[in-house]
């Protein structure tokens, strides 16, 4: 069975989360076939049984979004071939995944699941949200490099979700609403210039990036 059909797969599919614990601030692992592999669970409440049950001492458990880790931490802690053991409630069970095989393939399911909503929710709201500056009838381009030209379009299709990561993140901006045809007529232009956009962004400015044509692949008007 392919790991994607595990039950720790379509919990971070669902939930966008996962658990790890540290001790003396280093991650907790444990034996597996000659390796020590670092532990991590779906839910909070798994890791404490697996750690009362085998009496092993920890500081903290830490909850973990997964696009943040992808985007930030991953390449800090793990290298290309290293393995995480998922969800054990003991020292002889959980699932053996490459990390960054598997963060990978996540994402790419996310991606694909939260464009699909995006664009259910603005056929059925015929409304697009973005950032601007003040006084500026166009949404807002940033980038993912400090010194890139921006090249990448923030859009949410639910107000509150633009206004929290405003809120959090770009004070300075106002958000605009436009209807899903001019959104679409926006989509050929950022298509031409080789332009991205940015699908329902958390706080933070992570989550999904893809590109235009993507996204215009996925509309329905």
């Amino acid at each position: 069975m392919s790991y994607k059909e595990s039950s720790f797969y379509q919990d971070i599919l669902i939930n966008e989360v996962f658990y790890i614990a540290t001790k003396s601030k280093r991650l907790i692992r444990q034996t597996v076939s000659d390796k020590d592999v670092v532990i991590a669970w779906t839910d909070e409440a798994k890791a404490k049984n697996y750690f009362n049950k085998e009496g092993i001492e920890f500081d903290k458990i830490k909850k973990l979004d997964i696009d943040r880790f992808v985007t930030y931490e991953i390449d800090d802690v793990f290298n290309e071939n290293d393995e995480v053991l998922m969800n054990p409630t003991s020292k002889k069970d959980g699932e053996l995944i490459n990390i960054v095989k598997a963060s990978n393939e996540l994402m790419s399911d996310l991606d694909n699941i939260r464009l699909k909503e995006f664009v259910k929710d603005v056929a059925k709201e015929d409304a697009v949200f973005g950032l601007t500056n003040k006084d500026v009838k166009q949404f807002l381009m940033i980038s993912d490099e400090v010194h890139q030209k921006p090249n990448i379009m923030p859009v949410w299709s639910i107000k509150s979700r633009a206004e929290k990561v405003r809120d959090e993140d770009f004070e300075e901006c106002d958000i605009i609403e436009i209807e899903g045809e001019v959104f679409a007529e926006w989509l050929d232009t950022l298509r031409d210039d080789d332009h991205a956009v940015a699908i329902d962004l958390k706080s933070g400015v992570v989550g999904t990036v893809v590109p235009a044509q993507k996204v215009i692949n996925q509309l329905t008007f």
